[in-house]
């Protein structure tokens, strides 16, 4: 009698380990964040006072040169979008947009004589900034160089002069080979 106690509390107490062991713990799942596929940016470049758009496209295999004009200003609104699949386009600033606090559209120009500032209809975050998607660009005197798009995702900030200042993760980064006549 005592060893069939014993084998059963031996069972038991197997049995409890094994249990614990393999337990599912989905009072604590964890946080996924699947990453997106992007195969191509989007820019979108509107004259001031003009009702059509210039459209300009990135993919891995081509990027549309961007020409601007001197002394003029542009709206231009960005867009990401995954086309892996021709039949699924899924239009990723969807996302971008709805989870605006976790994302940031950073540029970096190396163009003398072009800024740019926050447009009037850009999506604002929850602290109040502006997080880039659609902006107002100035070009002064002629010139040549790159406009560098960066989507960040959970940037640390979201003010700097340089991808460094930003933190987070860089979801996608493309350039843009300009020319202001």
């Amino acid at each position: 009698m005592r060893t069939q106690v014993q084998k059963l509390l031996s069972t038991i107490f197997i049995v409890s380990i094994l249990a614990s062991s393999c337990s599912n713990d989905d009072d604590n799942p964890g946080v996924v964040n699947e990453e997106e596929t992007i195969t191509t940016v989007k820019l979108s470049v509107t004259e001031s006072g003009a009702t059509t758009s210039q459209v300009y496209t990135w993919t891995e295999s081509n990027q549309d040169a961007i020409t601007l004009d001197a002394n003029t200003s542009y709206n231009f609104k960005i867009q990401f979008l995954d086309e892996s699949d021709p039949d699924d386009v899924e239009d990723i600033t969807e996302e971008v947009i709805a989870e605006k606090d976790e994302h940031f559209v950073f540029y970096q120009t190396t163009v003398g004589g072009v800024t740019f500032d926050n447009a009037p209809d850009d999506t604002i975050d929850t602290d109040d900034i502006a997080i880039n998607i659609s902006t107002n660009w100035s070009t002064t005197d002629a010139a040549t160089g790159i406009i560098r798009a960066f989507l960040i995702h959970e940037p640390t900030s979201k003010s700097g002069d340089s991808r460094d200042d930003f933190g987070g993760e860089t979801d996608i980064e493309v350039d843009f080979n300009v020319t202001v006549e």
